[in-house]
C-alpha cells in the first residue's frame, strides 16, 4: 500500500517493500529496520503483510513503545553514539539474546547510509558469517563473566579499531576482559605502560576519551587488561600462556592464539581484532565465541585531496581576495618597471659578452 501523501514518516515505505520482497526471495529470517526517526507504524505494519517478520531497532523509549503498540517487534538499544556499524552489530546481538533471530540465519538490514534520519540503505547478513556461534545461552554465559555493559564498550571500542585503523593503516589489538589478578599473573609488561598513574575514573573503558585513547594506544605491541568494571588496569603486556592443547581456524595469528591461550586458563574474555581484515573475534574458555565482520562501508564517506583540513568558506573568500590583490600589485609592479618600459618602445637588451 502506497500513502498519497508523502512525508518523512511514510517515505520509508517504498524501501521497506523492496526490503520485505528481498527477505522473502532470499529466505531471509527477517527484515531489520534501524529507523534514526519517527516513521508511521501503522503504515509500516501494513507493507509487512504478516509474511516476513520485521525488527525495528531503536534507542528512543517513546519511539519502542510506539512501535510495540502498533504490534510490530521492537529491540530495545541503549543510546550510544557509536556508528551504523556497530549499531546494527548491537541490534542483532539483542535481537539473537531474545531468540528472535538465530544462528546462521539470513537477515535484510535497513538503515540510513548517506543521509541521516532518512532510511537508504539495504544490505544481507548471514548470522553464519557476522555472528560465529552465537546463541542466546553463548551470550547469556557471556554476561555471567563479563558485565554487558563492559563487554558491549570494548566490543564497540574493538570494532572501530577495526574498521578505521589509524593514520590510514590497519590496526590489530587484543584486549582482555575480567579475571584481572589472574590474568595480570601470566601477563608481563613490554615497557611503558601509557595508562599507568591515572586514576581509575580516568580510564574506564565506558568513557568515550578512553576508548579513543585505547584506539591510539592500539597501535603499540603488547595487550590491554581490561577489569569487569570497564577499568583498564594494565596496557602493553606481553601474555604468557600456554597453547598446548589449542586448536584455532588456519589463519589466525599470534593475537588469536594468545587470546585462546589466556582465557583457556583464565575466566577472562578476549577481544581480537584481526590486522589484516578488521574481524572482530571474541573467546573464551579457549575458542572463538563470537565473531563480528567489519562494515567498512556501512556509512558513505567523503574524500578530499587536500592533506589538511579546508578552511572555513569565509576564509578561504578572504585569501582569494589577497591572492588576487597580490597578483594585481604584481601587474603594476611589471608596468612600472625599466625592462617593461623599454619592451613597449621596441628595444631590447643586448646580452653582455663574458
Amino acid at each position: 500500500m502506497t500513502p498519497t501523501n508523502v512525508s518523512k514518516g511514510t517515505a520509508p515505505l517504498p524501501i521497506l517493500s523492496i526490503a520485505a520482497e528481498a527477505a522473502q526471495r532470499l529466505g531471509a529470517a527477517g527484515v531489520l529496520v534501524m529507523p534514526e526517526g519517527p516513521l508511521e507504524w501503522d503504515l509500516v505494519r501494513s507493507v509487512t503483510n504478516g509474511d516476513v517478520d520485521f525488527l525495528l531497532a531503536s534507542s528512543s523509549d517513546r519511539q519502542v513503545e510506539a512501535i510495540k503498540k502498533a504490534g510490530l517487534t521492537a529491540i530495545e538499544l541503549e543510546p550510544t553514539e557509536a556508528g551504523i556499524a556497530e549499531r546494527i552489530t548491537l541490534a542483532l546481538i539483542e535481537a539473537v539474546a531474545n531468540d528472535l533471530l538465530k544462528a546462521g540465519a539470513r537477515v535484510v538490514v535497513v538503515y540510513s547510509g548517506f543521509e541521516a534520519e532518512a532510511l537508504d540503505s539495504i544490505t544481507v547478513i548471514r548470522l553464519g558469517e557476522h555472528l560465529e556461534r552465537l546463541s542466546a545461552r553463548d551470550l547469556r554465559a557471556l554476561e555471567t563473566s563479563v558485565p554487558f555493559e563492559t563487554l558491549k564498550a570494548v566490543v564497540d571500542t574493538a570494532v572501530e579499531i577495526g574498521r578505521e585503523g589509524r593514520e590510514g593503516k590497519a590496526v590489530g589489538s587484543l584486549i582482555v576482559v575480567g579475571d584481572v589478578r589472574n590474568v595480570l599473573a601470566r601477563t608481563r609488561p613490554l615497557g611503558f605502560d601509557p595508562f599507568k598513574g591515572y586514576r581509575r575514573k580516568e580510564r574506564n573503558v565506558r568513557d568515550l576519551r578512553v576508548r579513543e585513547a585505547i584506539k591510539e594506544i592500539a597501535q603499540m605491541d603488547g595487550a590491554f587488561i581490561v577489569a569487569r568494571d570497564g577499568t583498564v588496569e594494565a596496557a602493553c603486556r606481553l601474555i604468557d600462556a600456554p597453547v598446548a592443547g589449542l586448536t584455532l581456524p588456519k589463519g589466525l595469528g599470534t593475537r588469536h592464539w594468545a587470546a585462546a591461550a589466556i582465557t583457556a586458563v583464565t575466566k577472562a574474555v578476549a577481544v581480537v581484532v584481526s590486522q589484516s581484515n578488521g574481524t572482530v573475534r571474541l573467546f573464551q574458555d579457549g575458542e572463538v565465541i563470537l565473531r563480528i565482520a567489519p562494515m567498512r562501508h556501512a556509512r558513505a564517506m567523503k574524500w578530499q585531496d587536500a592533506e589538511s583540513e579546508p578552511a572555513p568558506p569565509r576564509e578561504r573568500d578572504r585569501e582569494r581576495e589577497r591572492d588576487r590583490d597580490k597578483e594585481k600589485e604584481k601587474e603594476k609592479d611589471k608596468e612600472k618597471s625599466p625592462a617593461a618600459k623599454s619592451s613597449e618602445n621596441g628595444s631590447v637588451a643586448a646580452p653582455r659578452s663574458s
